[in-house]
């Protein structure tokens, strides 16, 4: 129980460091200089300004010196990361495979709200995610297949990238897509390509749909797709043997 309140406690921290790298990566800011400030008012933030979570509330989500709103994002974000990060715990232990699990998921939140708000995934964090990824896969003897997961990644975005411009005289999607495919290939080698595409793209096409629809915009809306990436290799890290399980049921003969 220490342990597990502990990582909670950790997920909190790195939570708000996450949300420090949202605001501050697409901005080509300094994640280390200056310290947290309003992005409002640009008044720097004390101690107490900061306690994740605990300061959102007792604030009524506003900035002690201007009173504007402060963002939703920033509680939601740093109790994903306490969530995720204690589930992790809970799900595998101390050993390496948590540490690898903690820098994924850790990445997977910062990119996906990055994408949201901005439509972008930045090489500043898919570049290194690929390393790390290998790294780990070193470490824990999976360098092979760690290798040939990020090459196929990125090769199979690539390629359909390629016949759509062709077809279509567009991008169908942004490359921050092809590397972010690449680093979970890295993470988790090719095997979970196949599951994360058709997830991402399944669930993607359903929701995009539906926004499209209630937004009535026309198929001309940008929908970024790195949130729907990054669900599925989640899912497919927590559960990928009962994914498996069902999908080797699912089409096996009728007897």
């Amino acid at each position: 129980m220490l342990f597990l309140s502990g990582m909670a406690v950790l997920g909190l921290l790195f939570g708000s460091f996450a949300n420090v790298l949202v605001y501050r990566i697409p901005r080509g800011e300094s994640i280390v200089w200056p310290g947290s400030r309003c992005p409002r008012c640009g008044h720097a933030l004390a101690w107490l300004d900061n306690i994740p979570l605990l300061s959102w509330l007792l604030l009524g989500s506003r900035c002690r010196y201007c009173r504007e709103p402060v963002a939703f994002r920033y509680p939601l974000l740093e109790l994903l990361m306490a969530v995720s990060w204690t589930y992790l715990a809970w799900l595998t232990g101390p050993q390496w495979l948590l540490a690898e699990a903690l820098v994924l998921f850790f990445l997977l939140w910062v990119l996906s709200f990055i994408d949201l708000e901005t439509g972008l995934l930045p090489d500043a964090l898919t570049y290194p995610g690929m390393i790390l990824g290998l790294m780990f896969a070193v470490l824990t003897g999976h360098a092979a297949d760690s290798l040939l997961g990020l090459c196929a990644g990125y090769g199979i975005f690539w390629l359909v990238g390629r016949v759509f411009l062709m077809l279509t005289g567009k991008e169908g999607m942004g490359h921050g897509d092809y590397k972010l495919l690449a680093m979970l290939g890295a993470f988790m080698g090719w095997q979970a390509l196949p599951f994360i595409i058709f997830a991402s793209s399944f669930v993607g096409a359903i929701v995009g749909s539906l926004v499209l629809l209630l937004a009535r915009r026309g198929v001309r809306t940008e929908i970024p797709f790195g949130p729907y990436l990054a669900l599925a290799g989640m899912v497919w890290f927590l559960w990928h043997e009962p994914v498996l399980r069902w999908y080797l049921d699912l089409m096996a003969p009728v007897q």
